[in-house]
């Protein structure tokens, strides 16, 4: 059954996957504990994030998905779309709105980019094919940055000299 799986999963190409500099000191460290603890999944994230192209923060290809960032994505060809956000494994606190690195989708959608799909294996030994999607929030969910810099343009605006001030009634 072994050689059927990886057949079948050698007969696509594997889609790049791009990393910010920071993030993969990180996914290293969690990467290589993983494996030293015998982790199911520690070589499978070690053996991706040790094919990526690293980039400075400045260069990272926008539209990939990252660290502590939304993605919305399938988890197999004919599930539902689903939105998480990709964390570390302490960053990690609610199955509703976190997806692990160290689960079988977190790491194989880690530096994938919006439109790429690749295989993967599950915890129960099931092969499936992941797609991303697209890297935004869902509806109606602002994201942390996007409030900061709602908050920026606020303050900017407030500061603003041609601003009218308060009247008096």
């Amino acid at each position: 059954m072994r050689s059927v799986v990886r057949h079948v999963m050698m007969s696509e190409p594997v889609p790049p996957v791009s990393i910010a500099f920071g993030d993969f000191s990180r996914l290293k460290r969690v990467a290589v504990e993983a494996v030293s603890k015998r982790h199911p999944i520690g070589r499978f994230l070690l053996t991706e994030i040790e094919r990526a192209t690293v980039y400075e923060p400045a260069f990272v290809p926008e539209r990939c998905v990252r660290l502590d960032d939304w993605v919305t994505f399938r988890a197999d060809e004919n599930e539902p779309l689903e939105s998480r956000v990709l964390v570390l494994p302490e960053g990690f606190r609610n199955s509703a709105l976190h997806l692990s690195v160290l689960s079988p989708l977190g790491a194989a959608l880690i530096g994938l980019h919006a439109g790429s799909r690749i295989h993967y294996v599950g915890f129960d030994g099931v092969p499936h094919i992941a797609m991303v999607e697209n890297l935004d929030p869902p509806t109606g969910v602002i994201s942390l940055l996007q409030r900061r810099s709602m908050r920026s343009a606020q303050r900017a605006d407030n500061n603003n000299p041609d601003r009218p001030g308060p009247t008096a009634a």
